[in-house]
């Protein structure tokens, strides 16, 4: 999350890692994303952690050149539910590689994750005591 530049707008930020994108290009994007209008002039410093995760997956969906691998570690938290279904209708059409962390079965089910590891499967047993 810290390739936003918390002094330029999230526009500004999105069309720094696709120069040869135009503005409306860079716009429609972030109307994918939920920022519209007003909300895509905004100061990436003054982003939520959840607005700050979109604006992020916004520049890197469009940067050129798309990066082939994203790791995202628990990328629903602090997500609502429009911003869930915005980020899986944004990775369906990835077309790089996913790493996901995530306790989040749905998401990854939705996403199409085919593999997993399981790390630990009985974490939190003791905790549900």
């Amino acid at each position: 999350l810290d390739v936003l530049d918390d002094a330029l707008t999230v526009a500004e930020n999105v069309a720094r890692f696709a120069p040869a994108a135009t503005n409306n290009r860079v716009r429609a994007r972030l109307a994918h994303f939920l920022f519209k209008g007003a909300r895509a002039d905004q100061p990436a410093g003054t982003l939520s952690g959840g607005e700050r995760f979109r604006a992020t997956l916004a520049a890197l969906m469009l940067a050129e050149p798309a990066p082939q691998l994203l790791l995202l570690d628990e990328p629903t938290n602090n997500l609502d539910m429009a911003s869930v279904r915005q980020l899986v209708s944004a990775l369906e059409s990835y077309e790089g590689a996913l790493i996901v962390a995530s306790h989040d079965r749905p998401f990854l089910k939705e996403i199409g994750i085919t593999r997993e590891v399981v790390l630990d499967p009985d974490a939190g047993e003791e905790d549900a005591a």
